[in-house]
């Protein structure tokens, strides 16, 4: 099983339109090995070392990430920093890596859609902002319970979906009726207002700040903060089941394994 370079990246620019991505990020090809045909695909949240290891013992020649390995301009690879020892390592075995970031959260049936689907939301769209020039669309997505329900249920069903292995951070009254929610997985603190100005009831995001937990408090939106990883980690089951789909199996595609949480759950 093998596909074509130029046959891929269609797919993948397909799936996730490089048009999409917010203007400070840093999508599409981050090593290209400049091979003609790939072989295996791994897809992963991210490059660790651990994922590298599993693309080498799996044979995979491409890895799908959803966070970039560079993020801002290189002056230097640097075998002693962590990203140039990932970069060394990754081309000394071949391996050729793509992201597919913020573009992946904002397309239909992204990162965010497909937490909107886990949920259960009904009538789920965009979240948009008003501004001089007209609404503008923000990374993230709103939608309705079929049925109010509580904070805390809410919590739980969030946790329950996600499979977390720990509680959610929350910020409101706990038994507030819940009916109309907001979400953007990964770090959407700084999208805060905006949902409020959105009515919602609820948001759901990770890597909440403390003002930004402080203002919404003050305003009466409730918030679960599900961690940056427990709301993105459903990229890889998603990317990689999109992938075969639009590939029609051609390529194997392999869901990391090695994906973990760098946070672990206090144990007393």
């Amino acid at each position: 099983m093998s596909i074509n370079i130029n046959d891929l990246l269609m797919e993948l620019r397909t799936i996730a339109p490089r048009e999409l991505e917010e203007d400070w990020d840093n999508g599409g090809y981050q090593i290209n090995m400049g091979n003609k045909v790939v072989n295996r695909v791994l897809v992963a949240l991210e490059i660790t070392s651990g994922v590298i290891r599993e693309a080498v013992d799996v044979g995979a020649d491409f890895i799908v990430t959803h966070h970039p390995l560079f993020f801002t301009k290189l002056d230097v690879i640097d075998g002693n920093t962590v990203t140039g020892s990932y970069a060394i390592n990754l081309i000394k075995n071949g391996i050729t890596v793509y992201t597919a970031h913020t573009s992946f959260d904002s397309v239909f049936g992204g990162n965010n859609d497909y937490l909107a689907d886990l949920l259960d939301l009904q009538k789920v769209r965009k979240l948009k902002v008003w501004t001089p020039l007209g609404d503008k669309e923000i990374i993230g997505r709103m939608g309705s319970f079929h049925n109010p329900m509580s904070l805390q249920e809410a919590a739980t069903l969030v946790e329950r979906v996600l499979k977390l292995p720990e509680h959610v951070r929350t910020v409101g009254d706990k038994l507030m009726p819940i009916r109309t929610v907001g979400l953007c997985t990964g770090a959407g603190g700084s999208s805060i207002e905006a949902v409020i100005k959105n009515s919602c009831d609820l948001f759901i995001t990770g890597d909440v700040k403390h003002h930004e937990a402080q203002i919404a408090k003050e305003m009466g939106l409730c918030v679960i903060d599900a961690g940056h990883f427990g709301t993105e980690s459903i990229f890889v089951e998603n990317f990689a089941e999109k992938l075969r789909k639009a590939t029609r199996d051609a390529v194997e595609v392999l869901e990391a394994k090695s994906v973990v949480n760098p946070f672990d759950p206090v144990i007393y």
